[in-house]
């Protein structure tokens, strides 16, 4: 079998069917987008999951031209099958507008960047130049063509070629603007954001508010900036994030579109691999795959690695995660362990708002492509509350990497790190300690240790070290024996020395010593019998370990 290209980084629907490439057939959101849409839809969804593409689909579809030359672009398509399918195909004038590469350092940078996107579509439709009798619209036109328009000039663009276009084709345009949050991302981190809202405010309630001159508006970004800020008096607006049922596969592939194409490529062997590295987003009611991740994965020839990972800057999570409430360090620990947490989701996102609470860091992972939410339950303040997870392995390695980043770039080094391991292996406990020592002074101040549980913490700082090595499977309170341990390494090789730590807290008002308070924890690895769990998986090579700190010391003695 002769194989079709694979579309990596192919984003125009023309050119992907133009030039034979490898297409799952996702046409089906033109009906949706009829059919299950509003006037004004917003499809909040992560990055790399076909969003441009989708919105290139509408408008190769939609688009009103000379001989409906676009027709054969959906011959044999899943379309094709749609009952109104001529009744909408090539009747109407289509404005396209992608706001993905506006990433300017400054907000006048920023401005010159979208005046070249608005310049190309302004120009896409030059043919309206000659009919425009009104002679402020007339040169207003032409400045947007040349990337001269003021400000308001550009604030108000897509109103007035909504109206030109309504006038010369007697109908109302598509609207189509993608990833419109991008801009918005940029100005949080670059420092201008407020700026950038009221402008972005100005520029989509003039042509989606109360604007008889459009057909349909089709909104793509990751996040449903707040609609108090962003969507002001947009009441007409419809909003489908991941946890809505309408097009919850038409974005991502479904594991039957997965495996076809897995079959396609004769990489069918890896099936089980692929669905544990790059599957377990959940679309509504849909699992779904990262659409980059396995056109990557077999592009690569079947070498599995973090693709999605690598295509986007991950500044604002590591921001959140450093800076955000003590309690998100926590539930990073369980989820990187497998286990879930739960937290109300709010779908309405300010980026100032962020940092204040926990639940609006874990809405922001969730809708950014870092969690998977499910179990909906309405607590006793009528917010959805869900049960979120780490999707897949890929993202599993996002986590690890950042836990990585706080170790390196502190004063101590990653070199440092692999020191302690080493003496743990050896035994080594005053190297050990030292060590530690060393990592908790320099680093430990990315975490709160002031607070109600500081054990909590001490434990959540140590298990995020010991994980980044690939030596061990490490877990955190999970029963064994007659208790509840506080860190098991169990060695990948059974034959080497499996771990257990056990971490106190030493309080000079009340403790004896610190020699008692590690006594007592070593005490209590015996009376739990906290070993059962290494011996039941074989290993009979057991250091049993106690740390007790104290503010920012550490102590530790091995039995």
């Amino acid at each position: 079998m002769d194989r079709k290209k694979l579309p990596i980084g192919i984003s125009d629907y023309k050119e992907l069917i133009d030039e034979d490439y490898y297409y799952v057939d996702k046409t089906d959101f033109i009906r949706q987008i009829i059919e299950e849409g509003s006037k004004i839809t917003l499809l909040p969804r992560p990055r790399r999951f076909g969003k441009t593409l989708n919105l290139s689909t509408l408008r190769y579809f939609f688009e009103r031209t000379e001989g409906n030359i676009y027709r054969p672009l959906f011959n044999g398509k899943n379309i094709e099958q749609w009952k109104d399918f001529d009744r909408y195909q090539g009747k109407y004038p289509v404005i396209l507008v992608t706001l993905k590469d506006c990433k300017g350092d400054t907000f006048e940078e920023m401005l010159l960047l979208l005046a070249r996107e608005l310049q190309s579509e302004f120009i896409r439709h030059d043919y309206l130049r000659e009919h425009i009798e009104q002679k402020d619209y007339l040169d207003q036109f032409v400045r947007l063509q040349n990337r001269k328009a003021t400000p308001d000039e550009m604030t108000g663009s897509l109103r007035l070629l909504s109206e030109l276009l309504t006038s010369y084709w007697g109908t109302p345009p598509l609207v189509l603007l993608d990833e419109y949050d991008t801009p918005i991302h940029v100005a949080f981190d670059k420092g201008y954001y407020d700026r950038m809202i009221g402008f972005m405010r100005n520029f989509m309630s003039l042509v989606f508010k109360d604007n008889t001159d459009i057909f349909r508006g089709v909104i793509t970004g990751i996040l449903r900036v707040s609609k108090e800020s962003i969507f002001s008096g947009l009441n007409n607006i419809d909003v489908d994030t991941i946890l809505e049922l309408p097009m919850c596969t038409s974005f991502g592939f479904t594991q039957e579109e997965t495996d076809q194409m897995l079959t396609d490529y004769l990489l069918d062997a890896q099936k089980d691999e692929v669905k544990n590295w790059y599957n377990g987003y959940l679309f509504g009611d849909q699992t779904v795959y990262n659409p980059w991740s396995a056109l990557s994965f077999i592009n690569k020839g079947g070498v599995l690695a973090p693709y999605w990972v690598n295509t986007g800057s991950d500044v604002l999570l590591r921001h959140l995660l450093a800076d955000g409430p003590s309690q998100i360090r926590m539930g990073v620990e369980s989820l990187i362990q497998g286990e879930p947490i739960r937290s109300v989701i709010n779908d309405k996102l300010a980026f100032p708002d962020l940092l204040s609470e926990a639940s609006n860091i874990w809405s922001f992972m969730l809708f950014s492509g870092y969690l998977k939410a499910t179990d909906p339950v309405k607590n006793n303040d009528d917010l959805m509350e869900y049960t979120l997870q780490v999707p897949n392995r890929e993202v599993r390695t996002v986590f690890f990497t950042i836990i990585r980043s706080w170790i390196n770039n502190g004063p101590v080094k990653n070199d440092r790190l692999e020191l302690m391991l080493q003496a743990l292996k050896e035994k080594n406990m005053p190297i050990f300690q030292r060590i530690l020592n060393d990592f908790v002074v320099n680093t430990l101040s990315y975490y709160d240790t002031s607070g109600r549980e500081p054990e909590k913490v001490y434990q959540a700082f140590l298990l995020g070290m010991l994980v980044s090595s690939g030596a061990y499977e490490v877990s955190s309170n999970r029963e064994s024996g007659l208790g509840r341990y506080d860190i098991l390494l169990r060695p990948r090789d059974l034959n080497l020395q499996g771990v257990i730590m056990e971490l106190k807290l030493y309080d000079p008002v009340y403790d004896e010593s610190v020699e008692s308070v590690l006594d007592s924890a070593l005490q209590q690895i015996e009376d739990k019998q906290y070993t059962a769990t290494l011996r039941a998986a074989g290993v009979t090579d057991i250091l049993k370990m106690a740390i007790t700190f104290d503010g920012k010391r550490v102590w530790v003695k091995m039995a």
